[in-house]
């Protein structure tokens, strides 16, 4: 197993929580909610096939698969002052966008500029540009590729939606049709591994019903000050291969 670091931050990921999921049961893992893809680098050696609906994550991932280089990334700069705007820093969209995703965690929003903690471990400093630009070649062979092409092929699956009750950022997700991912669920090969995500309502505890998730574990989506992150009971729907 090839295990990398995440490349950016996004608010979610389930990179440190992977180990709670099953292993990949073929060469092929599939991500139609991408993210920052914290499942698949953790097997980063594997054929990884991504998608992104939003339009500044599918360009992220699409420069730093196919066109992004160490020098691209050493070349953007770090202990930015507070406030400065990403923009004119005359940067491309590629090197833009990755510092863009290092200054926030929810970074479904339209904000660019340097954030207050950006400079703070862990963040954007000198030692992540330097290992993101060291780590950037083990993606190199992954794609961007629509995942309806891969329902008759044996792969393991790993979707990660938005979830149903928590954490909807955008009006947008208030429209995403739960019903249509079961379907697209249910099309899928019988030999491939199926795992998808969601979570309990805060509020009660309610299980998403639209697929039969089990509870799974407790998971930190994004960190604050010392108890102060933000926590979310993970259900999950696992679907295991079967021989033929």
């Amino acid at each position: 197993m090839s295990k990398i670091s995440p490349l950016f931050k996004w608010f979610g990921s389930k990179w440190s929580s992977a180990k709670k999921y099953p292993c990949p049961d073929h060469p092929t893992i599939v991500e139609p909610f991408a993210g920052s893809a914290g499942y698949s680098l953790n097997y980063a050696e594997r054929n990884i096939v991504l998608w992104e609906d939003d339009p500044n994550l599918f360009q992220l991932w699409n420069w730093l698969i196919n066109q992004a280089t160490s020098d691209d990334i050493l070349k953007i700069p770090v202990n930015l002052p507070v406030g400065t705007h990403i923009k004119e820093l005359q940067l491309s969209k590629g090197q833009a966008l990755l510092l863009k995703h290092w200054q926030r965690t929810n970074n479904v929003g339209n904000c660019w500029t340097i954030s207050p903690w950006g400079h703070l471990p862990g963040q954007w400093t000198r030692n992540t540009r330097a290992r993101v630009a060291d780590e950037i070649y083990a993606i190199k062979h992954w794609k961007l590729d629509r995942p309806i092409r891969y329902i008759d092929q044996a792969v393991t699956w790993f979707i990660d939606p938005p979830y149903l009750y928590n954490y909807q950022y955008s009006n947008d997700l208030e429209e995403f049709d739960y019903h249509a991912l079961d379907s697209l669920v249910q099309t899928i090969a019988s030999e491939s591994l199926v795992i998808v995500c969601e979570a309990r309502r805060k509020s009660d505890g309610k299980i998403p019903d639209y697929l039969p998730f089990q509870s799974s574990h407790e998971s930190v989506t994004s960190r604050r000050k010392v108890n102060q992150s933000h926590h979310s009971k993970e259900v999950l729907y696992i679907r295991y291969p079967v021989s033929l």
